[in-house]
């Protein structure tokens, strides 16, 4: 398990850091779309599977993980072509900037039509084909929000900056304060954050991740030459562990509603998608708003 793991971990890591830092420059946008819609349509995929099949009385007996069938990887697709929808308006419509969400708009209304038509269409029980629906649009709201905004945040450069260094800046910022949310609450933790949701997640672990998080923040600023003064670096690096530790808990929270400890098997060693991005998805959209007022 563990060696499955770590090599997961490296070719992903590898992927990554080639498309970032080596990837050529045409090339750079298009392949970091591809590997966001890529993570958003696997991860939309469990999200819908958690929500739906609780709804589906699919939880009976405890699972390690919930069953994925086609309908959520119909599901999953709709999140991840939002994606490449917005990226298409953001070339296309690049001078225009009025008509940038035009084909995301329009993308979205779509598949909430034809989810509500299918859902109700064959219905027996308009509670829970209510809530299928809504859990539905919160799927966008919940992973293709987030991900439009780190494909937008990708463009983003600031003069004498490293390449992607506001990508690796929160990347790392939002890892580094998970990491240190563990070893601080491993070695310290005594009073229980919410232990309805996440038994093992103490208040002084929580506060130690979002150290690490300024900390980090602090440090690559310096490192990557990105232009925020001190004070603002550590701001976001806070806001970031704030957001990415409250993304922890939403994610656990779908988990023990259905009684899965994973959201998936979708990565070798590493249990699903969505439990590795978690942090992340409310993290970026709060680093997109930062980095973008400071622009």
């Amino acid at each position: 398990m563990l060696k499955t793991r770590l090599a997961t971990a490296a070719v992903f890591s590898s992927i990554i850091i080639y498309v970032l830092s080596f990837s050529p420059a045409p090339l750079f946008y298009p392949l970091f779309v591809t590997i966001t819609t890529l993570a958003i349509f696997l991860s939309g995929t469990e999200f819908a599977a958690l929500r739906w099949n609780i709804m589906d009385g699919s939880t009976a007996v405890e699972q390690p993980r919930p069953k994925l069938k086609a309908k959520h990887f119909a599901i999953g697709f709709s999140y991840a072509f939002l994606i490449i929808s917005y990226s298409v308006s953001n070339t296309i419509f690049a001078n225009d900037p009025q008509k940038i969400l035009i084909l995301p708009i329009s993308w979205t209304f779509f598949c909430f039509f034809l989810s509500a038509a299918l859902i109700y269409r064959n219905a027996s029980d308009m509670h829970t084909a209510s809530n299928k629906l809504l859990n539905v649009i919160a799927g966008f709201i919940y992973l293709a929000l987030p991900a439009a905004c780190l494909t937008k945040l990708s463009l983003l450069h600031f003069d004498g900056s490293y390449r992607s260094a506001q990508l690796y800046f929160c990347l790392a910022t939002i890892l580094m304060g998970d990491t240190g949310a563990y070893f601080i609450g491993s070695r310290f933790g005594k009073h229980k954050l919410i232990p309805k949701i996440s038994p093992k997640k103490s208040v002084e672990g929580a506060a130690g991740g979002l150290f690490f998080s300024g900390i980090t923040a602090l440090l690559l600023n310096y490192f990557f030459n990105l232009p925020f003064p001190a004070w603002y670096a550590i701001l976001i690096g806070i806001c970031m562990g704030i957001a990415g530790q409250i993304g922890d808990l939403m994610e656990s929270a779908f988990k023990r509603a259905g009684g899965y400890k994973d959201s998936g098997n979708l990565l070798p060693g590493h249990g699903g998608f969505l439990d590795r991005i978690d942090s992340l998805i409310l993290g970026i959209p709060v680093a997109f708003l930062f980095f973008s007022l400071y622009k």
